[in-house]
C-alpha cells in the first residue's frame, strides 16, 4: 500500500511519509467533529414575564369586576322600577320643550347664508353671455358643409343603403352626380349665407356698443347725484342762504345762480 501512495510534499520514507499525513488528517477530522461555534446562533433565552403578563391579567380581571357590579346596579333599579311605579313621570306627552342656548345665532346664520346665495344667484343670473350660441351653431352648419365636399364617401352612406335597400356602387354614384349638380347652387348658399352672418354680427357689436354707452352714462349721471348731494351736506342753511338768497351780494355785484353752480340732475 505503502508504495502506490503518491505523497504531496518529498520524503525519504513513503511508509513513514503516509503515517504521518493519516495522523494529520485524523487529527483535522476529529477537530472538525469537535469544532465550536465562533457565532452564537442560538435562541434567545425565554422570560417568564414577557410570556405571562400578570399586570393585564389583572386589569381585564378589574375591568370585569367593574362591569359586573354596575351591571348588578343596574338590574337592582330595573327591579325596583317594575315593582315600583318610579321616581320619574314619563308619561306627560309633548309636555317637554326643546331648549337651545345657540338658537337665535344658528337661525341668523343661516337667514346671512341664505342671504348671501340669494345674492349670489341674482349675479350670476344678471350677468349677460358674450358667446353667441347662433353664431356657433351657423359655424358648425358652415363646416358641415366643407367636410361634406371634401369627403371621399357620402356621408350616412350605410345608413342610406340600409333604408333604400340599394347597392353601394349605385348610392355612391347618386350622391356623387348630386354634388356635381349641386355644387353652384351650394356655392351660392354659402354666400348668402356669409353675408348674412356678417350682418349678424355688426348688428351685434352695435348693440354691444349702445349697451356700454348707456352704461357709462348712467354711471356718469349716479356720480354727479352723489358729488352734488355731499356738496349741498357741506353747506350749512346760513351759507346757502347768503350766497343764494339775494340777488346781489354785498359787493353790489350779481351772484350766479345756484342752478349755474349744481346743474340740474334731469339736464344730464
Amino acid at each position: 500500500m505503502h508504495r502506490g501512495y503518491q505523497n504531496i510534499t518529498p520524503a525519504n520514507n513513503k511508509v513513514l511519509k503516509k503515517l504521518w499525513d493519516d495522523t494529520r488528517y485524523n487529527q483535522h477530522r476529529t477537530n472538525i467533529l469537535f469544532a465550536e461555534g465562533r457565532i452564537d446562533n442560538r435562541a434567545p433565552k425565554t422570560y417568564m414575564h414577557l410570556h405571562l403578563k400578570l399586570k393585564k391579567l389583572q386589569m381585564e380581571e378589574e375591568r370585569l369586576a367593574t362591569v359586573e357590579r354596575d351591571n348588578r346596579i343596574l338590574l337592582h333599579k330595573m327591579s325596583h322600577v317594575m315593582r315600583t311605579k318610579g321616581t320619574v313621570d314619563n308619561h306627560i306627552d309633548n309636555k317637554y320643550i326643546h331648549k337651545s342656548l345657540n338658537k337665535i345665532k344658528r337661525q341668523r346664520e343661516l337667514e346671512k347664508i341664505a342671504w348671501e346665495n340669494k345674492a349670489i344667484n341674482k349675479r350670476i343670473k344678471a350677468q349677460t353671455t358674450r358667446y353667441c350660441k347662433d353664431v356657433w351653431l351657423d359655424e358648425w352648419e358652415v363646416n358641415e358643409r366643407y367636410l361634406a365636399n371634401i369627403c371621399t364617401f357620402p356621408q350616412f352612406w350605410s345608413d342610406r343603403l340600409h333604408k333604400h335597400d340599394k347597392p353601394f356602387f349605385k348610392a355612391l354614384n347618386a350622391e356623387a352626380g348630386l354634388r356635381l349638380g349641386q355644387s353652384d347652387k351650394q356655392y351660392k348658399k354659402e354666400i348668402k349665407f356669409l353675408t348674412l352672418q356678417k350682418h349678424k354680427n355688426k348688428v351685434q357689436r352695435v348693440r354691444e356698443k349702445n349697451i356700454r354707452v348707456e352704461n357709462a352714462n348712467r354711471e356718469k349721471r349716479v356720480a354727479l347725484e352723489l358729488d352734488f348731494i355731499k356738496k349741498m351736506k357741506s353747506l350749512s342753511l346760513n351759507k346757502f342762504d347768503n350766497l343764494y338768497g339775494s340777488k346781489n351780494g354785498p359787493d353790489g355785484k350779481k351772484k350766479k345762480h345756484s342752478a349755474t353752480l349744481f346743474p340740474a340732475i334731469n339736464a344730464l
